[in-house]
């Protein structure tokens, strides 16, 4: 039912002229092409070299009316290529995903062996806000902590460390509440109820309820966080300051599972920014220790229990435990940017090195190439772990390549 609410929702704005005045619509095209070794886990699953071609249309409205703001998104998307039956393959090894969200808002419109056509109401909320307070209630996203690359202290659908597109932000159900205070400090509040199981009833245990406040202490920007979530406790800590030009942020995870077990997770990361010659510069370098992690001689069948329910959630990404991640963006000329990064394992010097190459053809249209490629031998952390011990078959990554053309209306 909400699910139909919705479609009828977002088609009634389409249709009424006095409710598309706020409309909007971001069309994206890419291809990608991964090819993997001969050891890796694709390979033995018959996809060692994958094409595909995807798309989306994201059609947008949001509408104020006095203190209240009503937003909706319909995301289409469409998949053709390998990685649709690539997707079916890998199930089975990967962690079962529990549900993120309590409603179920995806329609599949068209699905086969290399076809898949879906549609999402990926936003669908309204908000009250007055001078110092903020109530959002529906389908929405947020963003807490300061990391770059690593996000431990975004507990809810945080992006991959190795994510291209990053312009939305999958929507969760949720309540938000903000309050403002006169110094200029803040204090927040969440409320993301789930399902144990799909289409279920809200469980305590599979939700998640949160608080944060942001304030000023001398100098330094303090974030400090207390939730419950999917029944596990987490606290965190977040400074942020300048040193010299450059500015740094420093974040402390402590998750309390149920069982008792305390998994400690920090960052720390500099930025800065400058000139090279006549072109703009922005640079940085970030580390990251996963409370959660282990080391790459752990195959992928043996992860621990703890690693594996916060990778199904999407809070943990990678199963090792020491990173570095080092990245800049060049600003070519007007028009033309390119970032090289790469994310490196401290614990085996592997690496998942990347390029990206943005270009903008006009006020409301850019292109977008990006490369990866994983650096190491088997065994090692973006090498590829070892699915089962002594089984010669290693979850590699691909090297990767995509262009993306991303146009706005």
């Amino acid at each position: 039912m909400i699910r139909a609410l919705s479609l009828i929702l977002a088609a009634s704005v389409i249709a009424s002229p006095a409710l598309a005045e706020g409309l909007r619509l971001r069309l994206e095209y890419s291809t990608n092409g991964a090819w993997s070794p001969a050891s890796s886990l694709d390979t033995a699953l018959g996809f060692q070299n994958r094409t595909t071609g995807s798309g989306s249309a994201r059609l947008m409205w949001d509408k104020n009316i006095g203190s209240f703001r009503f937003e909706v998104h319909s995301h289409m998307a469409f998949s053709q290529g390998d990685n649709v039956a690539y997707a079916t393959a890998l199930a089975p090894f990967v962690p079962t995903p529990a549900p993120s969200t309590l409603y179920n808002l995806t329609s599949t419109w068209l699905t086969n062996s290399n076809t898949r056509v879906t549609n999402t109401i990926d936003r669908l909320s309204v908000t009250y806000s007055t001078t110092n307070l903020v109530l959002k209630v529906g389908r929405q996203a947020i963003t807490w902590g300061s990391g770059t690359v690593f996000h431990p202290s975004d507990i809810v659908a945080p992006f991959s460390p190795s994510a291209i597109d990053t312009a939305y932000k999958p929507g969760a159900d949720m309540i938000y509440a903000q309050y403002l205070f006169d110094n200029g400090a803040d204090i927040q509040a969440i409320a993301v109820p789930r399902a144990a199981t799909l289409g279920g009833p809200v469980a305590f245990g599979s939700s998640t309820y949160a608080a944060r406040m942001q304030m000023q202490l001398g100098s330094l920007d303090t974030r400090v966080m207390l939730a419950r979530d999917r029944g596990d406790s987490v606290g965190s800590l977040g400074l942020s300051g300048a040193l010299g030009g450059a500015s740094w942020n420093a974040e402390y995870v402590r998750w309390v599972l149920a069982s008792g077990a305390s998994h400690p997770s920090w960052l720390f990361n500099i930025s800065n920014f400058g000139t090279l010659g006549e072109m703009n510069i922005s640079y940085f370098g970030e580390y990251f220790h996963n409370g959660f992690g282990v080391g790459a001689a752990v195959p992928l069948d043996s992860l621990p229990a703890s690693l594996t329910k916060r990778m199904s959630t999407g809070q943990v990404f990678l199963p090792g435990v020491d990173f570095l991640a080092l990245g800049a963006m060049v600003q070519m000329t007007a028009d033309l940017s390119i970032t090289p990064s790469a994310l490196v394992s401290l614990d085996d010097r592997s690496a998942l090195a990347a390029l990206a190459v943005a270009y903008t053809l006009g006020d409301n249209t850019n292109l977008v190439f990006n490369y990866s490629q994983p650096i190491g031998p088997v065994g090692t952390e973006f090498g590829g772990r070892e699915t089962t011990a002594g089984s010669g078959i290693y979850g590699t990554g691909s090297r990767s390549a995509t262009l993306q053309l991303v146009h706005f209306f």
